[in-house]
């Protein structure tokens, strides 16, 4: 059998992806399957009423009762299956409007604030390097009104000892 683009109602998927089109799709399906249904249980309740009262020769009316029953069954169930397609059809245009309309919106939702915030990380760090600058600009200035001389750089970072205070514990009393 050879692929058909085209169903009975004549939809296409590049229909469906345009907008509005799933909507409209799913609206379709549900009111068709809507009126289907209904017929389904309509059907259903009419004709087991009609078979409990005119039962085939012979049945007593226990028997006429579960063969009405068994009968209408299955038009309930296709009652049941109308209905499930109908759940599916409005779950079906749920998804696709979370995957397919939600999901871009939030991508690029996220996506700008990624770039603020990275916008916002650089203005930070520009500020922080300027506020590193005056803190020295300043110190500067207030170690030549303290009078300690004309330096012309930032005061000098006394040298470190040798090792940290913590090893002064293990000296052992050698001339130390």
């Amino acid at each position: 059998m050879a692929h058909d683009d085209d169903n009975e109602y004549g939809w296409k998927a590049d229909q469906l992806r345009a907008p509005g089109g799933m909507e409209m799709y799913t609206d379709q399906i549900k009111g068709i399957f809507r009126d289907h249904r209904d017929d389904f249980r309509a059907l259903a309740n009419d004709l087991q009423g009609e078979l409990k009262f005119n039962p085939p020769a012979g049945d007593n009316g226990m028997q006429a009762a579960y063969h009405a029953w068994k009968t209408a069954r299955l038009l309930h169930q296709m009652e049941g299956h109308a209905q499930a397609i109908i759940t599916l059809a409005a779950k079906l245009r749920a998804t696709h409007h979370a995957v397919y309309v939600e999901l871009p919106k939030r991508r690029a939702e996220k996506a700008e604030a990624k770039a603020l915030e990275k916008a916002g990380q650089g203005a930070a760090v520009a500020r922080s390097a300027g506020n590193v600058n005056d803190l020295v600009r300043r110190m500067v200035e207030h170690a030549g009104q303290a009078g300690q001389g004309d330096q012309a750089g930032p005061p000098a970072v006394p040298a470190q000892p040798a090792h940290p205070p913590v090893f002064d514990m293990f000296k052992t009393g050698t001339g130390q």
